[in-house]
């Protein structure tokens, strides 16, 4: 029953994301004006709004102007309802508060950075004050907070200052850096390295893929935040079911 419960609050927090993610990269507020088409303009009744539900009666259609509704209305809708749902069924209640926040703020991050390649300050100014609240209410630890800050934005530092000296590329962006402090005060250093092990194995995969499909581009930009918060939320969804692991890397 708690995963139903709050796989519906999740979706329906997931729909105010995606106007999040709509509307922060172009400077809109939102909150005003009420969520609409954003083809024909006209505003979406209530009864018409429903995560999930509504994109599959409509077909995927605005029901006014009949324009194809994109599929990250209902994708980011189900995701997000199947992340808080399970972090209430599986968290004590305060740290299930704070992970299903981060978790939405993430999704909304990975999206903007795949789309546009940039991540809004906005977003990680939300997660820190998040993680803020979480040290201060002791779901997190400051001390594994401090340690994992260190972990997501020293190594990576390096790895940039290195791919520069080398190539003189900027091979990650400042985002990605800020997006770091935030996952490492959430992970602490053990889960943070992890991710960011998996985070550059998975973007190199996917890089070698599109230059077999597409052709070699030494230049061709890559998004790393979605990458980062995929292997972030996998990684410590999957420590919650092998805490002997963790616990061992942690002892050594």
């Amino acid at each position: 029953m708690d995963f139903v419960i709050f796989f519906i609050i999740g979706a329906f927090i997931g729909s105010f994301f995606n106007v999040v993610i709509y509307r922060l990269p172009r400077d809109e507020s939102v909150i005003k004006p009420r969520s609409h088409c954003p083809n024909c303009k006209k505003p979406i009744p209530f009864y018409r709004n429903v995560p999930i539900i509504s994109f599959i009666i409509q077909l995927g259609r605005c029901a006014n102007c009949k324009q194809r509704i994109s599929i990250q209305y209902p994708t980011v809708e189900l995701i997000n309802g199947l992340l808080w749902g399970w972090a209430f069924k599986n968290l004590l209640f305060p740290e299930a508060i704070t992970v299903s926040l981060l978790f939405s703020v993430l999704i909304a991050i990975a999206w903007i950075d795949y789309r546009i390649y940039m991540i809004p300050l906005d977003l990680i100014i939300v997660g820190a004050i998040i993680i803020s609240f979480s040290i201060i209410f002791g779901v997190l630890s400051l001390h594994q907070a401090l340690l994992g800050i260190v972990a997501g934005v020293f190594f990576p530092g390096a790895m940039m200052g290195l791919t520069w000296i080398v190539t003189r590329r900027q091979g990650m962006g400042f985002g990605d850096l800020q997006l770091g402090f935030i996952l490492g005060a959430w992970l602490g250093p053990i889960l943070m390295i992890l991710t960011l092990f998996f985070a550059s194995l998975l973007g190199l995969i996917v890089w070698i893929l599109i230059s077999m499909f597409q052709g070699m581009d030494r230049n061709r930009p890559l998004p790393f935040a979605p990458y980062l918060a995929f292997s972030a939320i996998s990684i410590f969804i999957l420590s919650n079911y092998s805490t002997t692991l963790i616990d061992r890397l942690i002892m050594v």
